[in-house]
């Protein structure tokens, strides 16, 4: 609903403008009067350093600044591509054959993730702008968005001693099968880390007598074995359309969804039914993946809270979100100054002892070891509950439903991501949601929506990215389409969640409470609409690049001095490219080469370059690089990025020391202010840590109904035995 100006021109390609100018005015320069008028000044540069704006005095807004590296630290001049970026924060470790280089990610996610949490903080600043009046500069960096975006991969290192590399064409984590199948007609995405899981596959698939291979003690161990599973797997899938597989798989619940390409999700019967698609210049695009409803008109103003709380001090989260994207997306409310309080169940984080199977698969528990009170002790669940309180309440029960009813009445905002039924099945749809108090936000993050045909499937977000596009973007060339090792819908999700919250925050004054409803699908959709748009202008499916550009050129990822440790380089002109020419040694001819040439000599270059690379270590060359105005970047594992000079000149890394753990680092929010303070991050509660304090004085129980509550079960600081 802003009225945004895009000043000047910029680099994007038909498409790009097409997809992500909707809706906005132009201006050809940026004046001082122009200026005096703004809310918000957005400064972006995707490939380098930000030449800043020269602003007048008076301006009182709020200004954003979005840069590759940062304004600060080793890195803050270098070059980048989303080649560079993906390899540098550690994601293309992740994704590929780990027999030959690893894959960079879909085109334009780093540049897509680091606006959204450019977004979270500007709407940040804004709150404190109207509490406090001081200018604020929110600073967020391509770089470190990645770094952020990680699911589990620097928790399981640091606890269970496990670098994760590329595990093929699947997700890179727990279970088997995990990745993409070949269907009759195209390709499906299967997702099933957990034993149920794996068994109600092998019973519909007619394979149940795999548990009876001699190498095969328990589900878990396909993962050991994958080719026991996939053998026999490969000829059932190949006998269904990718539709009827994911019908099939879907009715058991096991995650399963179809591999769209562009073209393909333009005719996907989910996003027809819920009318997903809208109007740009003539090309279909998706909406706004968030939808606000059921607006009550009666809202209220923030709570005072602590005066140097953040900009969110005030605001009460109840947060009964699971896995990633939802607590996430509470997380990074906590992080901004809410009191988010996590309503859990006794039986939330698990059973009081694991099968020793999963602890060994999962890589979660300090050097695999569950030990006393595992419930707390889990890496996953430790991630996300950071700034976080803990009150456990069985929601089945009358008395616990009661209790959180109370809750409801003295909290601004309620988050979920259960499936459709849950909520109702309760008692505690958004209707009565809003009878408690009319001026909640409610958030509900159903996988695919509360509506259509899709509506009750399981959605995990290494299935959905398959099923928005993501999987036919990456791959290498001329092969097929290849699932990526990180789950992004997962951050995706919680990252338009955490921006969707704020702007119901920001309008509840004028507006009151709301329904907010984010499909995690429709989340991921809208992050490929540029990729939509050059589809329906080509008639075909966009080419996979590959680790190449169809601009940069020459662009790779070639090998270093190490083993499985590369560089990426990435040439954006003629001179990079001549100077490039120069220091590797290459023939002279070469380096007169236009664009168009070097497209077209890439497979002979590519082979000059590795020889080149092969003798020196990833980092260092980077740099070296780097210093002559060459975009490039190590491609760097765990370890490398925790011990990267740019992230440790900038504190990219915050140190909680957690109790039964110990100490451990953590990617700090990649948002920075320069108005206020940001609350400092504080340990993951234990189960149930808070329940004397939210029980008194957030829900206003006695001590008596507190220990009633406990004698029957309903509140506890432990799993049922």
């Amino acid at each position: 609903g802003a009225t945004v100006i895009r000043v000047g021109g910029d680099s994007l390609t038909e498409a790009q403008r097409i997809y992500a100018h909707q809706g906005k005015q132009h201006a050809t320069s940026l004046t001082d009067a122009m200026l005096l008028e703004a809310d918000v000044l957005i400064e972006s540069e995707q490939y380098g350093p930000l030449a800043l704006i020269r602003v007048p005095e008076g301006f009182g807004g709020v200004r954003l600044q979005i840069s590759a590296y940062g304004s600060s630290g080793p890195a803050a001049t270098w070059r980048a591509t989303d080649a560079t970026l993906y390899a540098h924060s550690g994601h293309t470790h992740l994704t590929g054959d780990p027999d030959r280089e690893p894959l960079a990610g879909a085109p334009h996610q780093p540049s897509y993730a680091a606006g959204l949490f450019g977004f979270i903080g500007v709407m940040g600043a804004l709150f404190d702008l109207g509490r406090n009046n001081r200018l604020h500069v929110v600073e967020v960096s391509h770089f470190e968005a990645l770094v952020a975006l990680h699911q589990m991969s620097f928790m399981r290192y640091q606890l269970g001693n496990d670098v994760l590399r590329r595990m093929g064409n699947r997700w890179t984590g727990q279970g088997q099968p995990n990745g993409l199948y070949e269907c009759a007609d195209g390709w499906i995405a299967i997702s099933a880390p957990t034993d149920p899981q794996v068994e109600m596959l092998l019973l519909v698939a007619g394979l149940t007598d795999l548990l009876e291979h001699p190498d095969i003690g328990s589900p878990m161990d396909f993962q050991t074995h994958p080719e026991i599973l996939d053998d026999q797997l490969g000829p059932w899938l190949k006998s269904l359309t990718t539709d009827e597989a994911a019908e099939i798989l879907q009715t058991v619940r096991v995650p399963a969804a179809p591999a769209r390409p562009m073209l393909g999700l333009l005719d996907d019967a989910q996003l027809d039914d819920r009318r997903f698609w809208q109007e740009a210049e003539g090309r279909v695009v998706p909406r706004s993946p968030f939808a606000f409803s059921n607006a009550t008109g009666e809202g209220g103003a923030l709570r005072d809270g602590e005066p140097h709380g953040g900009p969110l001090r005030g605001v009460r989260v109840l947060d009964l979100a699971k896995v990633w994207a939802g607590p996430l997306a509470a997380r990074l409310l906590a992080e901004l100054g809410a009191e988010v309080i996590q309503v859990e169940s006794p039986w939330n984080r698990g059973p009081q002892q694991l099968p020793e199977s999963v602890v060994q698969a999962a890589r979660m528990h300090p050097n695999n070891v569950q030990g006393p009170a595992q419930w707390n002790r889990n890496g996953h669940l430790i991630k996300y509950g950071l700034n976080k309180k803990s009150v456990v309440l069985d929601l089945t029960t009358a008395g616990g439903l009661d209790a959180f009813e109370r809750l409801v009445g003295e909290s601004d905002v309620v988050i979920e991501n259960f499936s459709t039924r849950v909520m109702p099945q309760l008692g505690v749809d958004e209707h009565r949601l809003h009878d408690l108090n009319p001026g909640l936000v409610y958030m509900t993050m159903p996988g695919y929506g509360r509506s259509g045909p899709a509506e009750n499937w399981v959605a995990y977000g290494t299935t959905v990215d398959s099923h928005a596009g993501l999987s036919h973007l990456i791959g290498y060339p001329n092969q097929v389409p290849w699932k990526s090792g990180t789950a992004w819908p997962d951050p995706i999700a919680g990252l338009h969640a955490a921006s969707a919250m704020l702007i119901a925050l920001w309008q509840r004054p004028v507006d009151g409470g709301v329904t907010i409803e984010i499909a995690q699908f429709e989340s991921t959709v809208a992050m490929v609409g540029d990729a939509l748009v050059e589809a329906q202008m080509r008639g075909d499916d966009v080419p996979v690049y590959g680790n190449r550009h169809p601009d940069f050129a020459p662009q790779g990822i070639y090998p270093s001095s190490t083993p499985d440790c590369w560089v990426v380089l990435s040439v954006h002109d003629d001179e990079s490219w001549r100077v490039l020419c120069q220091e590797a040694c290459l023939p002279i001819v070469w380096a007169s080469y236009d664009l168009e040439a070097r497209r077209s000599a890439h497979d002979e270059i590519d082979a000059g370059l590795g020889e080149w690379t092969a003798d020196f270590g990833a980092v260092e060359l980077a740099a070296h690089l780097q210093g002559l105005g060459v975009a490039a970047a190590p491609e760097l594992d765990v370890p490398g990025v925790m011990d990267d000079a740019q992230l440790a000149a900038r504190g990219g890394f915050v140190e909680i020391n957690q109790p039964q753990v110990g100490r451990f680092l953590t990617p700090r929010m990649p948002v920075r202010f320069s108005g206020t303070p940001q609350p400092a991050l504080r340990h993951a509660a234990l189960l149930g840590e808070h329940n004397d304090e939210v029980l008194t004085d957030v829900a206003g129980l006695t001590r008596a109904e507190i220990a009633a509550l406990v004698d029957a079960g309903i509140v506890a600081t432990e799993p049922p035995e």
